[in-house]
Parts: C-alpha cells; structure tokens; sequence
C-alpha cells in the first residue's frame, strides 16, 4: 500500500467527523446574541465587599497600614542595632593614649623636649604679661579712652597743615588758569598737520572732479551704445 492510498482512506474516515462537526459550528454561530446593558470589561469589574470600593483600592490600604506598622517594629530594632555596632567599633579602634602623645615614647628627645617647655612657660608667661601691660597704657589726651582711639595718628596736625597749605595754591591755580586752557599747549607738528591737511584735500577734490565727469560721461555713452544697438539690430 502506498502513502497516497493511506492518506485518502485517512482523508475519507475524517471528513464526515470535520462535516458533522463544522454543521455544528455553523448553526450555532447563525443564533443571535443576547443583548446586555453592561460592556464585556463592566461585567468582570468585581468590587469588594467593603462599600463598593475596587480591590485595588482596599488592599492598598491595607498594605500601607501593614507596611506602617512593620516599619515602627523593625525602626527601634534597626537603630538599635546600628548603635551597637558603631560602639563597639568605636572601642576597637579607640587608642588608650591621645594621638599626640601616642608617638611621644619613640621620639629619643621627648624628655628633653618637655623640660625645655616647662622652663620656656614661664619666661613666655611673663613677657607676655609685660607686653599686654605695655600696650594698656592710656594716651594722654583721654585717660579713658578705648583702643581706637589711642592709636590717634602724632602726624595729624602736619597732614592737615600741609592739606591746608596746598589747598590754597590749587584754588589759586585753578582761579588763574581754567582746565581746558592747561591742556592747550603748543603742537610741535602743528604745521606739519597742516600741509599734510591741506595736500590731501587738494587730492580729495580731484577725485571729487573725476567722480562728477565720470557721472556726466556715463549717461552720454549709455544714449550713445543704446542708439547704436537700436541701428544695428
């Protein structure tokens, strides 16, 4: 037996089972559907039994009040723990002595050093006494007068009797001669400037004259060119 006589006779048991079947079908899709006053998505929007509100709505606020209440539980926990941890950390790393005088036992001048600094303190001490005491001292105009105004400058009187003395000759000076007069002072190339002056404008109105015959020119020979255009077409 062949392949193509197999698939006829599987061909022929199946086609009245696919006939009968597809009948079936067929009728069934000829019924008219049944009207409804909902759309097919309004149908399957369930609401909770909560007061109608949709159920995403109901367990949102169900789960925010359960994250609330996790987060409180576990926040004391948390700090807690985190505290702790930073403390002991803290004591591990703590050094018994200060970082300054952590390095003090390797230094071999460290004795030295120290004793020298006991014996400066005291001179250090008392020079600065002296020069605090020094600079308390009181001028002799005002007794009780502040900082500011002990430090009065000694050459005040000769500022001002300069200023004085030199205001004078500038308002005579001004008085005498006036600002723009000052300024007026003769030009070495004066007379230069003005052959130069004079030569270029002398070179400026030839250029002027040129320009004027040129313009003259120009409309006569355009009549010209366009009357011999004219006889020559």
């Amino acid at each position: 037996m062949s392949t193509m006589d197999i698939k006829s006779k599987w061909y022929e048991a199946n086609l009245h089972t696919a006939r009968e079947s597809r009948k079936k079908w067929y009728q069934s899709s000829k019924q008219p559907t049944k009207t409804v006053d909902t759309h097919w998505y309004e149908a399957n929007a369930q609401h909770s039994s909560v007061g109608g509100v949709p159920w995403y709505e109901a367990n949102l606020a169900e789960h925010l009040d359960t994250k609330h209440k996790w987060y409180e539980a576990n926040l004391k926990a948390a700090v807690e723990s985190v505290r702790a941890e930073r403390k002991k950390w803290y004591e591990a790393n703590k050094a018994d002595v200060p970082w300054y005088e952590a390095n003090a036992h390797a230094d071999p001048h460290a004795d030295i050093k120290k004793k020298w600094y006991k014996a400066n303190l005291e001179a250090a001490r008392a020079s600065q006494a002296k020069w605090y005491e020094a600079n308390q001292q009181a001028t002799t105009d005002a007794p009780t007068s502040h900082w500011y105004e002990a430090n009065v400058n000694p050459h005040a009187d000769i500022k001002k009797k300069w200023y004085e003395a030199n205001l004078e000759a500038a308002r005579a000076s001004r008085e005498s001669s006036h600002w723009y007069d000052a300024a007026s002072v003769a030009d070495p190339y004066a007379e230069s400037r003005k052959k130069w002056y004079e030569a270029n404008i002398a070179l400026i109105r030839q250029k002027s004259i040129k320009k004027k015959w040129y313009d003259a020119n120009t409309l006569k020979a355009r009549a010209t060119r366009k009357k011999w255009y004219e006889a020559n077409k």
